[in-house]
């Protein structure tokens, strides 16, 4: 494992003693153009991180624990944070909770950033499925767990739910139901979690015989008002359709909001016009009405097991492995039973 570069390398290789390298990295005292020009060239040829952690506990613990997430508007995210921020804090852990906004450059910063906070842990929801910069980041080492989206390999520990058997049972239950019609609204297209469960829901169709054609994908986003705008005018045109479609699959609860804040607007009633089903429960499930039929992941055990990893993480022996938590269906009013 490569270490990280400390005052002393950039005081070797640039030839300048600690003293005067740290004024420059300071910036608070006057030191000559070219001295400065040559350690800052010794700084970026180290990939030297500048700041006050590394500068003063470059050889201790920061207790630090980044949480990067796509969108800590979604409740999945939210609960996750406090809940293992509430167990972190006991240990001695502060936690540093990070949004990308699913944008892959902010992303980027944000993993900048918290390395030069010199944090102990990253858990990340990954926006991006480059692992590059993941495994760079390992290697110096901060450690790397990945939560939600599997990014598919070996390097880093991964906690989540199995979506795609998860994805294929809800479908399963549109289709017991009469359902056959059915439009199915993903999230980012290059999201394995979107992934997945398109796959499974697709799975759940050709296994019941029913063909794709009669399935429509609509991308999403994992945004609420991406899916509340776009499914203003197809909701409100589908229901004067006979032949319309009659079940829809949300495949987050933030889109989940979206379609049912649309379906609202244009007189669309769930489920007597249209039956809907979503894979992750919305915030004040119980007294939504009616109540979404949903895929309830288990946010309470996805909490204990990241914690549990960055602890073990500790440990010599550990090594990186997928947690699979097991979700459960919560049957609710929003599916009409057809013929």
């Amino acid at each position: 494992m490569m270490k990280r570069a400390t005052i002393k390398d950039v005081s070797a290789l640039s030839g300048f003693s600690i003293s005067t390298v740290s004024r420059v990295l300071n910036g608070n005292y006057p030191v000559k153009k070219e001295t400065r020009k040559k350690i800052l060239k010794a700084v970026n040829e180290l990939d030297f991180n500048r700041n006050s952690i590394a500068r003063n506990l470059r050889t201790k613990k920061s207790n630090l624990i980044g949480l990067v997430v796509a969108d800590i508007k979604n409740p999945y995210y939210s609960n996750i944070a406090k809940e293992i921020d509430n167990a972190l804090f006991k240990y001695g852990y502060n936690l540093l909770v990070c949004n990308t906004d699913e944008s892959e450059k902010k992303e980027e910063k944000i993993l900048k950033a918290l390395t030069e906070k010199r944090v102990d842990t990253i858990v990340i929801s990954p926006a991006s499925n480059n692992t590059n910069s993941l495994r760079k980041i390992q290697s110096s080492g901060t450690r790397i767990i990945i939560i939600d989206r599997n990014l598919g390999v070996n390097d880093f520990p991964f906690i989540g739910s199995n979506n795609f058997d998860e994805s294929k049972a809800l479908t399963q239950i549109l289709i017991e139901n009469g359902h056959k019609k059915i439009i199915f609204v993903a999230g980012t297209p290059n999201a394995m979690t979107s992934r997945e469960r398109v796959s499974g829901f697709k799975a759940s169709l050709i296994e019941n015989n029913i063909k794709l054609s009669n399935a429509k994908i609509i991308n999403g986003m994992y945004k609420e008002n991406f899916v509340y705008k776009k499914m203003l005018n197809f909701l409100a045109y589908n229901s004067k359709n006979r032949n319309g479609f009659t079940a829809i699959f949300s495949s987050n609860n933030l889109m989940t909001a979206g379609i049912i804040k649309a379906a609202n607007e244009v007189q669309v009633s769930i489920p007597e016009n249209i039956s809907l089903v979503s894979f992750g429960q919305l915030d004040f499930q119980e007294i939504i009405k009616p109540k979404i039929t949903c895929i309830r992941q288990d946010i309470d055990t996805i909490s204990e097991k990241i914690v549990e990893n960055i602890l073990l993480m500790n440990q010599p022996n550990f090594s990186a492995k997928n947690t699979i938590v097991k979700d459960f269906i919560e049957i609710g009013s929003s599916v009409q039973k057809i013929r």
